[in-house]
């Protein structure tokens, strides 16, 4: 483009222009010549060298935009400021030459970030908007928009805020002057929005965000559905909305941003590069819902749209960190709420392959070292590995590094650094941690701004940190910082907030301690408020509030707050909520053996102990409460199958649509899956993530939800029947008092607070038991004491026999005399059958053979000699075993399945099958041994036979209980979740002659009782008998003779299965007599059941 100028045919003085363009860089280069040339001829001073310098600028600049070589454009600028300079003596031509060379100026800094040019452009446009344009043909309207694009650049580059605010202002006054729903209202919105948004991101003040978002919505909304630009108006608006969500907690910004994304998706082809971005974010939507409602399908969503993402992601796409960044914070949620292992495991694996993608001096690098070191602390609360905790430190300290002053991730890696310091001061006690942690802490508090979703964290954590040096050093300043701090930390948290019942629960822990120091009851009372808050607060998880409902216990039995019975109550309830997220018991149990769960294990018996301390003597509570809270996978399958003989005399089909989908629900949560992931090392090369395995997981948790619903609603529906009101509700104390129809039941309630047995009898008050105050110790102790014993020492050693012998002893003492004598003085008569309920690691000890107990005869007696003792897991247990239907003629002999599977370690258990057979009567026997005897062939024949002789290998399996198995044919294993899952309703006697059969796994978990025995019981045997231990291969065929010769004693009625608990203690009397037969072999068999 060039000025023509001519002086007119007459021979004016005012000079005309018009504009003219060169087609291509030849006419560019020769136009350039042209002007040169013609300008060396004119003297220096002549009024067209301005203008003919003005061209040759413009020429440059033509030529600039062809080549890209920074000298044509810098050639451009100093043509334009010399032609100003000159003058061209025609105020038109002035101030169309001055806005070239602002936008020449503008080229220059977008091009080449040449920031000095920054206040040139501002200055000459801020001039431009005072000149006539209109003469010339420029709009107002461009130089104004101009000049706010050159404040908002100053602003990006400076940090100035005056200069968004200017930008701001001046957009604001744009906007009035030009119409609605045009190109124009659409751009200059968007640069208001924009402004505004970048404005929010320096000042972190909430209302700024706010406008930002209120412009993109008048930009969306000025978009009809096929314009083109209506696609980046999704984006750009769910983008501001989802960065809103993660903060102001507002369900409604997560609700649309999900809208939006969708229908931004929708918009795109499948092979639209940007596909992969918006699915990306459409999951982090999903994400964020989920951490808002704990909506678990929202979360599985979340996780396979990141597979799904990675899986579209080219192998050396530049933002693959991201993506893998993602999928492990989705799975990290995983493992939050159902306590998978595996799930961190993997999101380990890929916050690993995600730090690898970014090497030192990548930008993102501090982003993967921060979400790895959360990793890893996680999973040192889990495994209290040293390694761990040490490349935690490692790696928040490497992200602190990369975070100078001003970064805006800084009080962020502030914070985590001294979360870790924090951790690393519990393992060592070293108060430089704490020192060094404070002094983090404070500068993070100068750093964070009001708003941002770090800034309640911070002022938290510095209030622990705080308390922890009070009680180190007992400074009451520390002591008031704390509170001011925690204070801090409410008032900024807003509605929505996810960390609110930790966070409350922190402050009403420390609460109660303050208040142990100062006796102030208002420190107290506050506390007592603030857990019932964090318990009640409904935007947070299951498992959060039970957490802080934990806390709330602890709190009030230390300081006897009247709330504790109420939170005791409240944890309960949530205890098994919690558990049943899970969507299988395998899922389930890994969450109640987690180390992070490992305080809850001893709620209900904390909660018993409590009860029947008060001094109401709430015998009856205590019982329901350790009913409620104890062997909880169980009782949740159990539940499914609630007998339904009433209401099918009611209604037939309500009953028939329970039964449905109670089985279907059942199916699914026995379902069992081999893990496929291992732990990954740190420094592994491995980046073969398996981000797109077939996710089970995800699949069982859907259909489990699916069905839940349901059955829910069909629960209603019964409660609603007439004389249903109680259908599957916790079970009051009347009901469970039947438990005891057949004989008293003893509980033995241990607990680190106090220990109890109670006594229940049938249609009488509950009798109570005190212990003595050591009791727990001596009892934990003890089991301790046995199981080393056990794995250091063969089981016929002489070392084992004398701690064996030395554990009935001292149980004799606990449990056996105090038992006996009591039920001696309330008229139970000797040889009465009596039930033993024991809790924690007593249900790990041999407490039937407690003993000697001393008589006025001075014959040594063990506990099993006075009374008939059998085993319950729980009171529902029992009740079950009694209230299923039988079939057959109660005058017929009961036909027995022998299973039998000998080898060279088992060479006598052809000869015990053998022998019982011929006891019972070959006619009512069936057997199934050597190639026959196949978990299939077994499950297929247990309907068809009441009672069952298991003689071959028992298996435990450390760690995963419902993989402990019966070893048969070929080396197959039939399970005890297969066994479970089996529904035997005449079952009625099974003995399980073979090892571990009663053995609790060392998982952590002795209240769930989770042995093939129970197993057994759980499917349908009323009565079983098992082993606490490994047995001796010869005890099989002697205790099996005695055994059924007791039960099928000549003369004697039809064989009846409740007889079996008698015939078991006939069996081990005689087997005692047995010249050198150990202690061990005879105590180890027990009777469970009815």
């Amino acid at each position: 483009m060039t000025l023509s100028v001519n002086h007119g045919a007459q021979g004016s003085s005012k000079p005309q222009f018009s504009i003219q363009l060169a087609d291509s860089l030849n006419d560019v280069n020769s136009q350039v010549n042209r002007w040169q040339i013609q300008a060396s001829t004119l003297p220096f001073r002549h009024p067209d060298r301005a203008v003919i310098t003005h061209n040759i600028a413009t020429y440059h600049m033509s030529r600039y935009k062809v080549t890209r070589q920074k000298g044509d454009l810098d050639q451009a600028i100093v043509g334009y400021a010399e032609a100003l300079l000159r003058g061209m003596n025609h105020p038109p031509l002035d101030i169309l030459t001055f806005e070239h060379l602002t936008r020449a100026l503008l080229t220059r800094f977008d091009d080449f970030g040449a920031r000095e040019d920054l206040d040139h452009i501002i200055s000459y446009f801020c001039h431009l908007s005072n000149l006539p344009l209109d003469v010339v043909g420029i709009k107002r309207l461009d130089v104004f928009k101009g000049l706010a694009d050159a404040l908002r650049c100053r602003f990006e580059v400076g940090g100035r805020l005056g200069d968004i605010e200017d930008s701001i202002s001046l957009l604001r006054h744009v906007i009035t002057m030009v119409p609605p729903a045009t190109d124009d209202y659409r751009l200059v919105t968007s640069k208001l929005a924009s402004a505004w948004r970048e404005k929010y991101e320096q000042t972190d003040e909430s209302e700024d965000l706010t406008k930002a978002i209120s412009h993109y919505r008048a930009l969306l909304t000025s978009c009809p559905l096929d314009h083109p630009s209506r696609s980046s108006c999704l984006r750009v608006l769910a983008d501001v909305l989802a960065s809103r969500s993660q903060w102001s907690g507002d369900l409604n910004d997560v609700e649309d941003a999900a809208t939006l994304y969708q229908e931004l998706l929708d918009l795109l082809d499948q092979e639209d590069s940007d596909r992969m971005w918006v699915l990306r974010n459409l999951a982090n939507i999903y994400h964020i819902r989920f951490r808002q409602t704990y909506d678990s399908e929202d979360l599985e969503t979340a996780i396979s749209r990141h597979r799904e993402v990675l899986l579209l992601c080219p192998p050396d796409h530049e933002g693959k960190d991201k993506l893998l960044r993602d999928l492990g914070f989705s799975l990290i949620s995983r493992f939050e709420n159902f306590g998978r292992m595996d799930c961190l495991e993997e999101a380990i694996s890929l916050y690993r392959a995600s730090l690898r993608l970014c090497p030192r001096g990548h930008p993102r690098r501090q982003q993967s070292l921060s979400r790895l070191a959360n990793a890893m602390y996680l999973r040192y609360l889990q495994t209290h590995s040293i390694e761990d905790l040490e490349e935690m430190s490692g790696l928040e300290r490497e992200a602190l590094a990369l975070t100078p002053s001003g970064h805006p991730m800084r009080p962020h890696m502030l914070h985590n650094l001294s979360l870790s310091l924090q951790t690393q001061y519990k393992w060592t006690g070293d108060m430089g941690y704490i020192e060094e942690g404070i002094e983090h802490l404070y500068e993070a508090s100068k750093l964070i701004k009001s708003g941002h979703p770090q800034s309640p964290r911070i002022p938290h954590l510095l209030a622990r940190n705080l308390l922890i040096r009070f009680m180190h050093r007992g400074a009451d300043k520390d002591m008031a910082d704390a509170i001011k701090h925690y204070r801090t930390s409410i008032s900024l948290m807003p509605e929505g907030y996810l960390d609110v019942p930790s966070m409350l629960s922190n402050f009403a822990g420390d609460l109660g301690f303050i208040f142990s120091r100062t006796g102030d009851a208002e420190h107290l009372e506050e506390s007592i408020a603030l857990y019932r808050s964090a318990v009640e607060y409904p935007f947070s998880g299951v498992r959060d509030r039970l957490g802080a409902a934990q806390s709330w216990t602890a709190t009030a039995r230390f300081t006897r707050h009247s709330s504790a019975l109420t939170a005791y109550r409240k944890a309960l309830s949530l205890l098994q909520r919690a558990i049943d997220l899970g969507p299988t018991v395998q899922s389930r149990h890994e969450y109640i053996s987690g180390r992070a769960t490992e305080h809850l294990r001893s709620l209900p018996m904390d909660a018993a102990s409590y009860a029947i301390m008060i001094e109401s003597r709430a015998y009856e509570e205590a019982i329901e409460m350790l009913e409620q809270g104890r062997a909880l996978l169980w009782s949740g399958m159990r539940s499914l199958r609630t007998p339904l003989d009433r209401l099918h005399e009611v209604d037939k089909s309500l009953a028939d649509e329970f039964t449905e989908i109670s089985q279907a629900l059942e199916a699914i949560i026995t379902t069992t899956h081999v893990r496929d992931f291992v732990q990954t090392p740190a420094g592994t090369d491995d980046d073969d993530v398996a981000i797109g395995r077939k996710d089970t997981f995800a699949r069982d948790l859907a259909e489990k939800r699916r069905l839940s619903e349901e059955l829910d609603k069909v629960v209603l529906r019964i409660q609603a029947s007439p004389g249903f009101e109680n259908f599957w509700r916790p079970i009051p104390f009347r009901h469970l008092q039947t438990a005891a129809i057949g004989g008293p039941v003893v509980i033995i309630n241990l607990s680190k607070y106090c220990s109890d047995i109670l006594i229940i009898r049938s249609n009488h008050p509950v009798v109570h038991i005190p212990t003595p105050t050591n009791f727990f110790d001596r009892a934990t102790n003890l089991a301790h004491q046995l199981s080393e014993t056990r794995k250091s020492y063969r089981l016929e050693s002489k070392k084992y026999d004398r701690v064996l012998r030395q554990t009935l002893e001292e149980l004799s003492e606990l449990v056996g005399q105090p038992v006996a004598k009591r039920l001696m003085e309330l008229g139970i008569p000797e040889q009465s059958r009596i039930w033993l309920c024991p809790t924690s690691v007593l249900a790990s000890l041999p407490i039937h053979a407690a003993g000697p107990i001393s008589s006025h005869t001075n014959v040594k007696r063990y506990l099993c000699d006075i009374y008939v003792c059998s085993y319950t897991p729980s009171l529902s247990a029992l009740i079950a075993s009694r209230s299923r239907n039988l079939s057959g003629s109660a005058n017929a002999q009961p036909s027995l399945l022998i299973v039998g599977q000998p080898d060279e370690t088992l060479p006598g258990v052809d000869s015990e099958t053998r022998s019982i057979e011929s006891l019972v009567g070959s006619s009512s026997v069936t057997r199934i041994t050597g190639e026959a005897a196949t978990p299939e062939n077994v499950i297929a024949h247990l309907p068809m036979h009441p009672w069952v002789h298991f003689a071959c290998h028992g298996m435990l399996q450390p760690g995963r209980p419902f993989e402990s198995s019966f070893l048969l044919q070929y080396n197959t294993h039939l399970t005890l979740i297969r066994i479970a899952k089996s529904h035997l309703p005449t079952a009625e006697l099974a003995f399980l002659a073979a090892c571990h059969t009663a053995e609790l796994a060392e998982d952590g978990t002795p209240d769930e009782v989770l042995h093939l025995t129970a197993a057994m019981q759980f499917s349908g045997f009323r009565s079983v008998i098992g082993t606490m231990w490994a047995m001796a291969d010869k005890d099989g065929k002697d205790l099996s003779e005695h055994f059924y010769s007791k039960m099928f004693a000549v003369g004697a009625q039809v064989a009846n299965y409740e007889q079996s608990a008698r015939a078991l203690r006939h069996a081990t009397q005689k087997l005692r007599t047995k010249k050198g037969v150990s202690l061990e072999r005879w105590v180890n068999f027990v009777h469970y059941g009815a």
